[in-house]
């Protein structure tokens, strides 16, 4: 028995009561320039007519596959389910809200050809409507294994890699935070370095509605903390205030200038494909007309202890500390601001008990 080639890359694509929008998706597939390519649909349980689209979608083209699987509500079981089956060499991932340009594939093999292992290209960020909201710059393509830790880096539709390297890091996981962060730092963590262009290849949906929206914090970034919760309250209220944002910039900028001067200097680097600019300047004046300094700040109770902290997104307890303990060590000036307003705190508090 004759069996098919295998493809070049496989694209998984998990996906839940789409309905008719899924065919706009699977359309930046079929346009693409690349035509050595499966299309791997994973239908989470869905329960409308989504299942319908992708099989008329299949009929027109039989380089796409629906899988339908029992509902998981977490595109990681999906996305796992698709892994499992793909045959490319590469493995492509695109949301079922988001669309590619018709050169992605050749601009991911194309760097697939120079040795690459995991690459990203950059984004255009457009509303409902196809208004365009936002794109991505060349500086914010730059990346190291601490802006990994840090933050997260590229959405799944930007991202592909070969065939067996999201296995070796142990797969998509579910729970509470965002997976695609959580599966990039361990692919760092194994090893793997990201490969960027600054193309705009990938159209991603602007939309407040979609599920990385509705992600709840689980763990925390701290700033301070105390032993009573009225002292933790005047820390608050005092950044709230803005008395002393000047002087918590200037110290941020410094830190971030020096941070970005050693990670520059470190042969993991890696800036987009073909763009010589300055990150570091870059990233400062991105820095500099950041609105807020401290957005979505909260008090949060903790072994009789209250702690004044930034939410974050990630996934487990020990990713959180590390992004604390990276946060403290690179932003040295800043925190010791932050701790000397936090005594300021404490002492008033103290003298206003006597």
């Amino acid at each position: 028995m004759e069996h098919a080639p295998k493809p070049r890359v496989s694209v998984i694509c998990p996906t839940y009561n789409r309905s008719r929008a899924i065919l706009d998706t699977l359309t930046s597939v079929t346009e693409q320039s690349v035509t050595d390519w499966e299309m791997l649909v994973v239908s989470d349980g869905s329960t409308d007519d989504t299942d319908d689209w992708i099989r008329h979608g299949a009929r027109t083209d039989p380089r796409i596959r629906l899988l339908r699987t029992e509902r998981y509500g977490h595109p990681s079981g999906p996305r796992n389910i698709a892994l499992a089956e793909a045959r490319g060499e590469v493995v492509a991932y695109l949301d079922h809200d988001d669309q590619w340009r018709a050169d992605h594939l050749e601009v991911v093999l194309s760097l697939m050809d120079r040795g690459a292992e995991l690459v990203a290209t950059g984004f255009e960020l457009r509303d409902l409507a196809g208004v365009l909201r936002a794109a991505s710059q060349p500086y914010e393509m730059c990346w190291h294994p601490e802006f990994q830790v840090l933050g997260v880096v590229f959405e799944p539709s930007r991202v592909a890699h070969r065939r067996g390297l999201a296995e070796r890091a142990g797969g998509w996981r579910t729970g509470v935070g965002l997976e695609d962060w959580d599966l990039w730092l361990r692919m760092t963590d194994a090893g793997a370095r990201f490969t960027t262009v600054a193309d705009r290849t990938t159209v991603l949906l602007n939309d407040g509605g979609t599920r990385r929206h509705r992600i709840p914090a689980r763990h925390w970034l701290p700033l301070a903390v105390f032993d009573d919760p009225r002292a933790a309250r005047s820390m608050l209220e005092l950044l709230r205030s803005g008395r002393d944002d000047a002087a918590y910039r200037t110290a941020q900028l410094a830190d971030t200038e020096e941070w970005l001067a050693r990670l520059v200097a470190d042969e993991r680097f890696t800036r987009p494909l073909g763009w010589d600019g300055d990150p570091a300047a870059d990233i400062a004046r991105a820095r500099r007309s950041a609105r807020e300094l401290w957005p979505d700040l909260v008090i949060l109770r903790w072994r009789d202890r209250y702690t004044l902290a930034q939410p974050l997104r990630c996934s487990t307890a020990e990713h959180a500390e590390r992004v604390t303990s990276l946060v403290r060590r690179s932003q040295p000036r800043l925190f010791a601001l932050l701790d000397a307003a936090a005594a300021e705190c404490a002492r008033t508090l103290a003298g206003a008990g006597r």
